[in-house]
């Protein structure tokens, strides 16, 4: 029985092989090329269903797991197909089924099945990933909560970026401005704080960066917040812009954000894309760039930075990183040259940059030297200046909101580089052009002022609120824009005087002239088209009769601050149009007669100049349009060294109907009443004091219009209030010098004054107070004092022995720059504590014998104010 068993196994699958089954040995090789095709049929769509869903993933989807497990099936088929493609290949050969081998038969029969069943399997795999054909083969993957931004190594950007973020954290500052010029690093600093989330954990849910620009498009913003926020499709489409901020606003309602909008040009209206930081309670910021200041206001800013320009320190190191130092150090004179060349750049990282890339394959001093003098003279004929600079920068230019704020800008260019400009000189030569219309000029001025420095293009200047200064690069687009818009011609050098031909002359509209470059009117001698000539701050000796004959349409001639001009021609009064003429800091001796011609003279200025006596009677008189004269000093030694005899001036003064704004100084008069009728009174801007024996003001002697007072060895000054207690006649005096004043006691009257700015106290040798006590009818001490003294910003106190006190107690002065003391020796008390003027103080100045002895309320008081302390 035990061989039987074997034997039996043995016929059964012979039986097999010679049955029904032994088809799968007879078709092997058929079958065996079925399987390969299918293998080739799945592996094709296999490719074909993969490349579909690779192109979705780079679009931020992510597939299926049903997807990823047909991939992981194929995969292991197509791996079982080719092993038993193998296998069947080799068993081709034997098939045996007209032999006597029972074992090759049953291996071949075994193959031949396992190819029939896994045709099956692969059809059955096939049909599986035909569907996919109609089906999503991938789903939108959610937005991550910061989106990184590319941008290249940055220099400068730290300190204000640590300063911005430390108010993302601050729950109360909900919406932060950054505004600058164009070029300034906005977008740079913006998208640094956009990978800083990246970087540093926080409690946000999402950060989304908006670039807005110019044309601020509602429906491209709401649809850059929508794919952040994965709203589908079909919620979306077809729906108007109401329905889409609906949308917006219920998905960001359950959310703590931070909007990040790059380049806002104008007021955005949040509401109308659908965000709302009112409907919001989890602490979400937004925090916008513009180029205006304006628009910060606009936009409800809680936090406004202004990015300046980067400090010389920065430039150079921003200039090295993108010249490169292969390049840098390639020659010892490079360096130098260098250093040069981003000065002129001023610390505008766009112009560093592109200037820095231009220069990046240049290694001889001599293309850095040509660099340097295209630089110098027209820098945007500069590579890559004129294509990348000037059209950020016109931007700003272009944007303003009207014609008179574009040619009030490029009026600007005029001035030379670096020039600190006065205030109210721009507006009056404004005034002078004809630009300002209005009946109060002085406010559209100051309004148009303001306009340019939030748009950016303007700065506050050096010395005071009172100056104006352009960035370098913004003048020389203005120069360049007013070259070719307003024929303007500026002349400050050598280099710029030999660009200009004499064509330019014969067509310019408006000229400046400055410095050594006064030479090239010697070969102007006709400009028939010249509405304007600024010639200042240069050597001019004479004024020719020539030019006063050439410039039959001028309107403006400033000849100020030329020290060798002692005499004008006759000839002057030819220019018949002329409006505004400054005559300042010139040596001229005596005005000449033919002035009486000038009737449409609007403004004459002739302040500073020590040489001129006295100004006839008929001069003034005759000049009919005349709004504004100044005849004052510009330096206090000035009111020492010189008289001027005023009686004819004023008495011409107040026969002129149009007359609104007097500067002048008084000499040895007892009584000013005497001088001033009412209404000149009200005329009075500036005013000079000199050796009076009083100066006695009543309620009907009022002047309000006055800004700058000067007193010098004046016996004293006494206020008389009447019964009605005290009024603030001084209401807009901003600047108070007093000199040599020997018996004034105290200052008290300066109450009268609650705007004042500027206080200078020289030499005076019985003044023992400047404010003290004063007692009034219903208003205490410490309320006076608080009012009086809240809007200094500078004083300085100079050879006061009895000075004891400035004020009674220390008092708020949040305006307060400096406090200068020198040569008083019992003042021991200043009117500060360490709540005074903490945050706007600069310097305290003075002996440090004398700041050893001052007293204090407290320590604290001590402690915040000694690092203020600068020793004379």
């Amino acid at each position: 029985m035990d061989c039987v068993s074997p034997i039996l196994d043995i016929l059964t699958r012979l039986w097999d092989c010679t049955a029904t089954n032994g088809s799968y040995i007879r078709h092997l090789k058929k079958n065996l090329n079925s399987l390969s095709e299918a293998r080739r049929e799945l592996e094709d769509l296999s490719e074909d269903v993969s490349r579909r869903v690779e192109e979705e993933e780079q679009q931020q989807r992510k597939r299926k797991k049903v997807v990823q497990g047909w991939f992981d099936a194929v995969e292991s088929q197509i791996k079982e197909v080719d092993v038993i493609l193998r296998k069947g290949e080799e068993e081709v050969p034997k098939k045996c089924l007209g032999s006597c081998c029972i074992y090759n038969c049953y291996s071949g029969y075994k193959i031949g099945k396992k190819v029939i069943n896994k045709i099956r399997d692969v059809k059955e795999l096939i049909k599986k990933g035909e569907i996919f054909e109609n089906l999503q083969v991938t789903y939108k993957l959610p937005r991550p909560t910061v989106d990184g931004m590319v941008m290249e190594e940055t220099v400068g950007f730290d300190s204000m970026l640590d300063e911005v973020w430390g108010h993302i954290a601050d729950y109360r500052c909900r919406i932060i401005g950054l505004y600058g010029i164009g070029g300034v690093g906005k977008t740079t600093l913006l998208k640094k704080l956009n990978n800083k989330f990246l970087d540093i954990n926080h409690h946000f849910d999402l950060v989304i960066w908006v670039a807005v620009s110019k044309e601020a498009n509602l429906e491209k913003i709401q649809e850059v917040i929508r794919k952040k926020l994965n709203i589908p499709d079909e919620m979306w489409k077809n729906k108007g812009e109401e329905d889409k901020a609906t949308e917006i606003l219920i998905s960001l309602r359950s959310k703590k954000f931070v909007l990040l909008l790059d380049d806002v040009w104008e007021r955005l209206d949040l509401s109308k894309i659908g965000v709302s930081l009112y409907d919001n309670k989890k602490g979400s910021k937004i925090v916008f760039t513009t180029r205006s200041q304006d628009v910060c206001g606009r936009m409800g800013a809680h936090r406004r930075y202004k990015v300046e320009c980067l400090s010389p320190e920065a430039s150079m190191d921003l200039f090295r990183l993108t010249v490169g130092e292969d390049v840098f150090n390639s020659h010892p004179e490079i360096p130098r040259l260098a250093q040069i060349v981003v000065e002129e750049c001023q610390g505008l990282p766009l112009a560093i940059i592109t200037v820095a890339r231009a220069m990046s394959s240049r290694r001889g001093p001599r293309e850095w030297q040509h660099a340097i003098d295209e630089l110098q003279s027209n820098p945007f004929r500069f590579a890559g200046m004129g294509d990348l600079v000037l059209p950020i920068l016109r931007f700003s230019y272009d944007s303003l909101s009207d014609d008179v704020l574009k040619t009030c800008f490029l009026y600007c260019s005029l001035f030379p580089k670096e020039h600190n400009i006065r205030k109210a000189e721009l507006i009056e030569l404004w005034v002078a052009e004809g630009f300002l219309n209005r009946a109060d000029p002085r406010n559209e001025g100051e309004h148009i002022i303001g306009s340019l420095e939030l748009a950016c293009l303007l700065e506050k200047g050096e010395y005071s609120e009172d100056f104006v200064v352009m960035h370098d690069v913004i003048r020389e687009m203005a120069v360049w824009l007013a070259s070719n818009e307003c024929k303007i011609v500026v002349l400050e050098d050598d280099k710029s005087s030999q660009q200009n031909r004499s064509d330019d002359f014969q067509e310019a509209f408006r000229m400046s002239v400055w410095g050594s470059a006064v030479e090239i009117l010697h070969e102007a001698t006709s400009c028939p088209r010249l509405r304007t000539l600024l010639l200042s701050f240069s050597v001019l000796k004479t004024f020719p009769s020539s030019f006063a004959e050439s410039m039959h349409a001028l309107t403006v001639l400033n000849l100020s601050h030329n020290l060798d001009l002692v005499e004008l021609p006759e000839a002057i009064g030819k220019l018949i149009d002329l409006c505004y003429l400054n005559l300042s800091n010139t040596r001229i001796r005596a005005l000449p007669i033919g002035i009486v011609l000038l009737k449409k003279l609007k403004i004459l200025r002739l302040d500073g100049m020590r040489d001129l006596r006295k100004v006839p009677y008929p001069v003034i008189s005759s000049l009919l349009s005349l709004q504004v004269f100044s005849w004052f000093p510009t330096e206090l030694f000035e009111l020492h060294t010189h008289w001027f005899y005023m009686e004819n001036t004023v008495a011409g003064l107040e026969s002129l109907e149009n007359i609104r704004d007097i500067s002048v100084t008084l000499c040895n008069v007892d009584d000013p009443r005497v001088e001033f009728s009412p209404k000149l009174q009200s005329c009075v801007k500036r005013l000079a004091l000199v050796g009076t024996a009083s100066f006695l003001l009543s309620p009907e002697l009022r002047m309000d219009h006055l800004e700058t007072l000067e007193i010098v060895d004046c016996y004293s000054v006494n206020i008389y209030f009447g019964d009605q207690g005290r009024t603030y006649c001084f209401r807009n005096l901003r600047h108070l010098s007093v000199k040599g004043c020997h018996f004034m006691k105290n200052l008290k009257w300066i109450r009268c004054a609650p705007n004042l700015r500027f206080l200078y106290v020289s030499d005076c040798h019985e003044l023992s107070e400047i404010i003290g006590t004063y007692e009034s009818p219903g208003t205490s001490e410490i309320e006076e004092s608080h009012y009086v003294l809240s809007n200094l910003m500078f004083i300085d106190l100079q050879h006061l022995p009895s000075l004891t006190s400035i004020c009674c107690r220390a008092v708020p002065l949040p305006y307060l720059k400096t406090i200068s003391v020198n040569d008083c020796p019992g003042l021991r008390k200043l009117p500060l504590n360490s709540g005074s003027a903490n945050n706007s103080l600069n310097a305290i100045c003075g002996s440090r014998e004398w700041w050893d002895q001052l007293e204090w309320e407290d320590e604290d008081a001590k402690n915040v104010f000694g690092s203020k302390f600068l020793a004379l």
